[in-house]
């Protein structure tokens, strides 16, 4: 999406009046030639395979393979889990917020692909995946697939039966859609190839560790009520869902897990679905982090210890905050932690709201008792919601709007509408008029409903602009022919058949329009995935109809789990559709999303009861070699490194308060994009173990040792680069930072460890080097 959610901190109206006028003038000149296209053999994703590495997992595979039974009792299934690094590029990359202009400058928490595959010995198996990421782009889905197949792993594992969450963290780098609006609106404009590979090799990574991981497990699901966790950031618009009276909370705080051991009682983890947006970092934040789905696992996986992965999926997200309504005002921007205590620091702010997650998921899986056996299922469809997909009146009911008929109701071509420009209560970088301000109206005039277009002139600052300028707009736009369909909506930018006027890409829409939807069975359990940002509503809406079904077929727990395979943005239900709120804006498919989400997952469940195979529908097509727009990095690479590297700049002080403190060292530095750089190509081990490395680390005087107590995974540490000298400059500073939270009296120091990438006359070289503090106490 061109960014949802953000902080409390002041809306970005500058850099978005220059990215909408941009792609405004782009749009309308409407012409080019393919001068930039790439050659075949310049093919911009270009898998980065290591034979030695595919023949060591193919042999570990068949290996395990021979040594598993194929026949188990029935609450016996074979389970894998394992995890992988996948932090792409965090500096002069885009923002989790995709506000145009911000760029990432940092590293305060890696991001990590968990992976759990079950098996019914002799059956079926499904692998369950759980990204750090911001949103589950179907370019990754696809190039996780054809990893998988290339790497040897094509007969255990293909598109159906593999599912991938995002867990929609805003502190995560973009920049690796092949779809232009998430390339475009962002805050680097293009396609990042390495951050890309990074992210595809590592999640195959993880599924395939996972399959070679594989024993004899028991699984158990159990459910519980997170209260206090989350807030509805779009009370207004939920307020006109007509059964609103029938729930005590607009949010669900109901929270799904699944528990997997050994046979032998070993723990090997948990999948922990519950709904919140990944916003506790606000939208000045610049450095990668796993937010508080990140924390969530950081802390279950600390406590448990001995390598057990816990994931922190998501279910209905769409209008669900971890941060509080501003008392004054609800409409106002959300508190977060550090604004309701200045005594916090930001960083704090993904602690406090993952510690809720992660201590209710540990108390809900110390409790859990409900064993599953069975079977696995899966079932998975490709729907085209750009084809005007029919809904039966039956999937609607009395879920409509006065104006409505009851008749020909269908989805729409994918568009954006104006109600976005509005923003929302946390921080969206657009605030050009009052949430629902903008949308058509319907009133009643000698007993017809007649509809009234709003004007953009009635906005204000560049969108009030725009509005005069909105005529001629809609004309290169086109955007008049989709109203009709649109009702409410004031369309904005149809994306969903731009290929007329984008020439970058003139073979493709703006988004996926070939989207999936997908059923995974374990046992009585059914697990919903699709690629919305469902609101609450429209997931209980899903929930009680399609439940009914499952339930024929014996299925009696459901999770519904969005974010995943696919990115489309948000779905709302059809009277918060009306308000046009910002969810209402991005539910692209029209008024009647959730109502054909219902439709076509009730289509699904019904085909996993009675046991027959479902309509796949289309592939969705496969666009590695139509990434014309790079972003600079990704075309042209890092520019040379200079400096005297490692040099302390600003040094620690002398002594620090072992109970709360900041320590701050600032050193000379080089582009740490250069360690991703060659750890995908595969020679960083000749400079540092590619497993163990850290760009940073706080180590503790033991005699005459030291002993790394935090690394740059550690929650409480920053990594923060700035370039120095110009753009073109080779030189660079590193700041660390390490928050001091009770922690135990002694001598200690920070220690850089960087690589620098030197141009000398016809070659490049690689120079390894390390920064060291003074040594300072804490007491």
């Amino acid at each position: 999406m061109l960014q949802p959610v953000g902080g409390g901190e002041k809306m970005k109206k500058l850099n978005w009046n220059l990215a909408y006028a941009f792609a405004l003038i782009l749009v309308i000149l409407g012409c080019s030639d393919k001068s930039s296209e790439k050659s075949e053999s310049d093919n911009l994703l270009a898998l980065v395979n290591s034979s030695s590495n595919s023949a060591s997992s193919q042999g570990s595979s068949m290996n395990s393979l021979a040594a598993l039974p194929t026949s188990t009792p029935s609450d016996v299934f074979l389970v894998g889990a394992a995890k992988t690094d996948i932090t792409g590029p965090f500096v002069q990359s885009s923002t989790g917020y995709n506000s145009p202009g911000d760029q990432m400058s940092g590293l305060a928490m890696r991001l990590f692909s968990r992976a759990f595959v079950v098996e019914r010995p002799g059956g079926s198996r499904v692998a369950i995946v759980t990204n750090d990421m911001l949103h589950m782009y179907q370019s990754v889905k696809v190039g996780v697939v054809k990893k998988l197949q290339a790497d040897g792993y094509g007969s255990a594992f293909n598109n159906d039966n593999v599912v991938i969450f995002a867990t929609h963290d805003h502190s995560a780098p973009s920049n690796i859609s092949w779809y232009t609006l998430f390339n475009l609106f962002n805050g680097v404009i293009g396609f990042d190839k390495v951050h890309y590979n990074i992210v595809v090799n590592g999640t195959a990574a993880a599924i395939e560790s996972a399959y070679n991981a594989r024993k004899q497990a028991r699984i158990k699901f159990a459910t519980g009520t997170l209260s206090g966790a989350t807030n509805n950031r779009s009370s207004a618009a939920y307020n006109w869902n007509i059964d609103k009276d029938n729930f005590a909370k607009n949010t669900d705080e109901t929270v799904s897990l699944l528990r997997f051991e050994g046979t032998d009682g070993s723990p090997i983890g948990l999948i922990n679905w519950f709904g919140v947006h990944g916003t506790s970092l606000g939208i000045t934040n610049r450095r990668a982090h796993g937010d508080n789905k990140g924390y969530a696992s950081y802390l279950v996986e600390s406590t448990k210890g001995n390598g057990f992965i816990a994931a922190f999926p998501q279910t209905a997200v769409g209008d669900v905050s971890p941060n509080q309504p501003n008392p004054t005002d609800i409409t106002k921007a959300f508190l977060r932690p550090n604004d309701i205590d200045p005594s916090l620091d930001p960083l704090e702010n993904p602690i406090v709201h993952g510690t809720k997650q992660g201590a209710k998921a540990l108390e809900i899986y110390d409790s859990a008792s409900s064993v599953l056996t069975g079977s696995i299922g899966y079932r998975h469809s490709h729907v085209v919601w750009n084809n005007k997909i029919a809904v039966d009146q039956n999937y609607i009911g009395t879920y409509s709007m006065p104006w409505d008929t009851n008749s020909g109701n269908t989805t729409c071509v994918a568009t954006i509408g104006g109600g976005f420009l509005a923003g929302d209560e946390e921080g969206a970088p657009v605030d050009f008029a009052k949430e629902g301000d903008i949308r058509n109206n319907f009133v009643l005039q000698n007993g017809v409903w007649v509809k009234q277009n709003y004007s953009l002139t009635n906005a204000s600052g560049a969108a009030q602009i725009l509005g005069y300028l909105w005529p001629l707009a809609q004309i290169a736009l086109n955007s008049s022919k989709y109203e009709g369909c649109d009702k409410e909506k004031f369309t904005l930018l149809p994306v969903g058949e731009v290929d007329s006027f984008w020439f970058p890409n003139p073979q493709v829409p703006f988004v996926p329009v070939v989207l999936p939807l997908q059923i995974l069975s374990i046992g009585n359990t059914a697990i919903l995935t699709f690629p919305f940002e469902l609101t609450t509503m429209a997931s209980r809406r899903l929930r009680a109809k399609v439940g009914t079904t499952l339930a024929n077929g014996g299925y009696s727990n459901m999770v519904i789990a969005g974010m995943a395979n696919a990115y489309a943005q948000y779905l709302a239900t059809r009277e918060e559709y009306s308000a046009q709120n910002f969810e209402g804006g991005f539910t692209a498919y029209g008024p009647w999303s959730n109502a054909a989400l219902i439709q076509e997952f009730d289509r699904i469940a019904g085909d996993l009861v009675a046991g027959r195979s479902t309509n796949a529908g289309p592939t969705p097509p496969d666009l590695s070699s139509q990434q014309f727009i790079q972003t600079w990095l990704s075309q042209n690479g890092i520019v040379n490194d200079g400096g005297n590297f490692g040099t302390v700049l600003t040094d620690a002080n002398a002594s620090y308060n072992k109970a709360k403190d900041t320590v701050s060292v600032r050193f000379q530095g080089s582009h740490p994009r250069v360690v991703q750089d060659k750890k995908l190509d595969g020679s960083l081990s000749s400079y540092y173990d590619p497993n163990t490395y850290t760009y940073l680390e706080i180590q503790k005087k033991n005699g005459s040792s030291w002993t790394t107590v935090a690394t740059d995974n550690d929650p409480y540490t920053a990594y923060d680069w700035v370039r120095t000298g110009g753009d073109l400059s080779p030189t660079s500073e590193v700041t660390i930072t390490w928050l001091i939270r009770n922690q135990q009296p002694g001598t200690y120091r920070v220690v850089y460890n960087g690589l620098a990438k030197q141009f000398w006359v016809f070659f490049w070289t690689y120079a390894k080097f390390t920064g060291i503090s003074k040594e300072f106490v804490l007491q």
